[in-house]
């Protein structure tokens, strides 16, 4: 039994490995978005996870260094590393409570790796690394649901956008509310002592661009009217803390989640399409630094 154990985990790895390293990273925009953190050097800049990284369509100087998964650590490095030789200007901080769910908080922070020519720097095996370790379930299911095979509907742009297909309208309103339903589960927020944590990192952060001369706006971006109200109650006291930061501080905060009424522009229940994110765009940078 042991043997046979010890056999079968060993298939798993390999067949995981595999599957990263012949259907992850051929399509993988990791690469390229460490390559973009490295070279750029622009002072107006985003910060976030999937949220930003999706719904806000960098243009007019801004470079979007958001992407997906990531949370309050990897925003907070992000600014200290790209603003490390140079005055920030406008920026954009995402300020949605989800990024003070459990499953956010409990997961551990590594930098990214130094790059050689624009690449990272090979590591071995890509189980090796803690952000595909992480996502090794999604990637399995995804896998399978997809019928054995990944495909993303991503679009990189040059300014570190990643822009998505997708209409979520065209599921039946039943189907809406069980996908907004399945994401507020995974978004439940963590225990006291965790958020506390993590909001003084925050508020870390926010205060250290201001600091340093940046005129930053927080923005809490649209979801779906289903996701809205599954996580409406549960989320607030997270509203309160983005809207009492705003105040403390004198950053401006945008509490966009229900600018967008045409579900048409959302790719799922909580991500902009790359048509949303395009048109809301704009009204972020008008209402943040117009």
């Amino acid at each position: 039994m042991a043997l046979a154990f010890v056999a079968t985990l060993a298939l798993f790895v390999l067949a995981s490995e595999a599957l990263v390293r012949n259907h992850v990273i051929p399509q993988d925009n990791f690469e390229a978005h460490v390559s973009l953190l490295e070279r750029s050097s622009s002072s107006d800049a985003a910060f976030g996870d999937s949220h930003t990284a999706r719904g806000f369509a960098a243009s007019d100087g801004f470079v979007n260094l958001a992407f997906p998964s990531e949370g309050i650590s990897h925003m907070a490095w992000k600014v200290e590393t790209h603003f490390a030789d140079r005055v920030p200007g406008r920026v954009i901080l995402q300020a949605t409570p989800h990024l003070f769910a459990n499953y956010r908080l409990s997961r551990s922070f590594e930098p990214y790796p130094r790059t050689v020519a624009g690449r990272p720097s090979p590591m071995g095996f890509y189980l090796t690394q803690p952000r595909h370790r992480a996502r090794l379930p999604g990637y399995w299911t995804r896998y399978i649901e997809s019928g054995f095979t990944l495909e993303s509907t991503d679009r990189q742009t040059e300014s570190g956008s990643l822009l998505s297909k997708g209409d979520f309208s065209q599921l039946a309103p039943r189907a809406q509310t069980l996908q907004a339903v399945r994401r507020a589960r995974t978004h439940q927020l963590a225990g006291a002592e965790p958020i506390a944590k993590a909001q003084g990192q925050y508020s870390a952060m926010l205060d250290r661009l201001l600091q340093q001369g940046a005129q930053v706006c927080l923005v809490t971006y649209p979801v779906s009217d289903a996701y809205f109200e599954a996580v409406q109650d549960a989320h607030q006291p997270m509203i309160r803390y983005f809207e009492g930061e705003a105040a403390r501080t004198g950053a401006r905060y945008l509490d966009a989640r229900q600018v967008v009424s045409d579900q048409a522009r959302f790719r799922d229940s909580d991500h902009l399409n790359e048509e949303g994110a395009i048109l809301f765009s704009q009204t972020l940078v008008d209402f943040c630094f117009g």
